[in-house]
């Protein structure tokens, strides 16, 4: 067989390079299609075969198709949820805050009183002896004037811990300081600076929180 050329060389190169995979598709799909024919051919029975025109259009359009699944984008539905204010969340905070400040003050207040057990300098000054287990002094001048200055409380048993509690001992009262458990730190106790139970003291009058 001789093959025909053109100007520049053979015609099927030239087909080739103007076109090279719907070249090279369509003679894959020519083998392909022999091979079929022949098999049949072999046992009698031909199909209906589509033309090799056909064939190579649609290997051409595979081929130059993008997979579906690699340019899909993934759709991905908002999560819905009920908004959280953070400001919901403020008050709750500071009162917490408050309290862990609250709870170390008297816990400073109360170790700095307990630190002058057995010491008889505050012996007839039990409101100086309170204010200064707070770190301050001269806010009142008796027991009975810090009693009739702050909210009162009259259930004097059960005076919560840092309290103050009073007691109607006279005309300038008596105060103590409350450890929480039903016990007092004060001065005068034995005269002098000690621990105890919290109706110790005559005539008690109730519990107040210290305003320091």
């Amino acid at each position: 067989m001789t093959a025909a050329y053109g100007a520049s060389g053979p015609r099927s190169v030239g087909l080739l390079a103007a076109n090279p995979v719907t070249t090279v598709l369509g003679l894959a799909a020519g083998a392909v299609g022999a091979a079929v024919v022949g098999t049949q051919a072999a046992q009698g029975d031909l199909p209906d075969l589509p033309s090799a025109a056909t064939v190579t259009a649609d290997l051409h359009l595979t081929a130059g198709a993008a997979p579906a699944a690699s340019s899909a984008k993934s759709v991905v539905a908002p999560v819905s949820a009920e908004p959280t204010s953070a400001a919901a969340t403020v008050p709750e905070l500071t009162k917490a805050a408050g309290m862990a400040h609250q709870g170390q003050k008297v816990d400073a207040a109360i170790a700095r009183f307990e630190s002058k057990i057995g010491s008889s300098q505050y012996e007839d000054y039990c409101e100086r002896a309170v204010e200064n287990a707070f770190g301050t002094q001269g806010h009142y001048a008796s027991a009975i004037d810090d009693w009739e200055s702050q909210q009162q409380h009259r259930d004097w048993q059960d005076a919560p811990r840092g309290a103050m509690v009073f007691y109607d001992t006279s005309s300038d009262g008596h105060v103590a300081l409350s450890l929480g458990d039903g016990r007092v730190v004060s001065s005068s106790a034995h005269h002098q600076v000690g621990i105890v139970p919290v109706g110790y003291f005559q005539h008690p009058l109730g519990w107040a929180y210290a305003p320091y």
